[in-house]
């Protein structure tokens, strides 16, 4: 379940991080005033930022979850964990 989650969530980042570099292509490309840009970009960076800290957090997950049944093994637990 939890590998369907990572999996899940780390193709979200990728097509997020496509979304962002479509958009800056259409927003320099179209027909934008000044003030405009200048506000997608920032939206466009708030985004990267937020999509930034998601991949952080979900790759630390993952490392997390690659360790957890050696440190279940070697402390005795064999049980689920809620």
């Amino acid at each position: 379940m939890l590998d369907v989650l990572i999996r899940s969530t780390l193709d979200i980042v990728g097509r997020t991080e496509r979304l962002i570099e479509t958009t800056k292509r259409l927003l320099h490309g179209g027909d934008f005033d000044e003030i405009e840009i200048y506000e997608l970009d920032c939206e466009i960076e708030r985004l990267r930022n937020v999509l930034f800290a998601a991949d952080e957090a979900i790759r630390s997950l993952a490392c997390k979850a690659e360790r957890l049944p050696q440190t279940a093994g070697e402390h005795g637990l064999h049980t689920t964990l809620h």
